[in-house]
């Protein structure tokens, strides 16, 4: 089964970035703080990031001093995070393009390749990882921060009519690998019809490792962030949520 991602995030772009923005969210909760932890000291880098959406990460990165290209389908998206942009004062190279064809860089040009939950729309990440790769410097970093596949797989098989799965017991890990749920930020601004579901591929943890791998990069720290006791104040339901079924699992690979 295809699906059209492009479609997709230009009808719920901007209830997206709100969704993942908020004070209560899981991106900046449980996320951001392990990212800031595996990303370190990058002020001068050339950072490129893939699957950018509406900029949130693109923007941290550039005001912690890195030269950032962020790429994104979607071309809602990337006005979106030009516009924020702007209105902070920071520099940032954005860019529409699709991560299933070949990126439109020479290679070895960045010091960092960074990307968040953008894998899981693209169906041959085997091809996406070689592709990076080939852009890395040779002393080149990739922070991959991913849906953990625990989570995807509590998304239902595209065509069913259930919902995410409350717990793990009704999840599927193999097998069904195109998945699809309800919309979870259509509280959150207008949302057309195109994106009131989500499609998504569901990718095991070895098929992430065996991406990263046969590109011919080493993963070097693994990280599968627990969400901190504090936000559990800010949102008992979704801190508990989180608890039972991990949100992400980050890689940190190089050569």
């Amino acid at each position: 089964m295809s699906f059209d991602t492009k479609k997709l995030w230009d009808a719920c772009g901007e209830a997206f970035d709100r969704f993942t923005t908020a004070e209560d969210s899981f991106s900046e909760n449980i996320e951001r703080p392990a990212l800031e932890l595996l990303v370190g000291e990058i002020a001068g880098a050339r950072v490129l990031d893939l699957g950018c959406g509406s900029g949130a990460h693109s923007l941290w990165l550039a005001e912690r001093g890195a030269e950032v290209t962020g790429l994104d389908l979607s071309h809602v998206m990337i006005a979106i995070a030009r516009e924020k942009a702007r209105e902070r004062g920071v520099a940032l190279e954005l860019g529409v393009a699709d991560l299933r064809r070949p990126l439109p860089f020479g290679g070895a040009v960045f010091d960092m390749v960074f990307t968040s939950t953008a894998l899981h729309y693209v169906e041959n990440i085997g091809s996406l990882m070689r592709e990076t790769a080939r852009v890395m410097k040779p002393d080149a970093r990739l922070i991959a921060s991913v849906l953990h596949p625990m989570s995807t797989a509590c998304f239902p098989a595209a065509g069913s009519e259930r919902e995410a799965v409350p717990d793990l017991c009704e999840a599927r890990y193999f097998g069904a690998p195109v998945r699809s749920i309800r919309t979870p930020w259509l509280d959150f601004g207008n949302v057309s019809g195109e994106g009131r579901r989500i499609f998504s591929y569901h990718h095991t943890a070895s098929d992430y490792f065996h991406a990263i791998r046969s590109a011919g990069l080493t993963i070097t720290d693994l990280c599968e962030p627990e969400p901190p006791a504090s936000f559990a104040t800010k949102n008992p339901s979704r801190h508990e949520e989180a608890m039972r079924v991990p949100v992400y699992m980050i890689f940190r690979a190089g050569r």
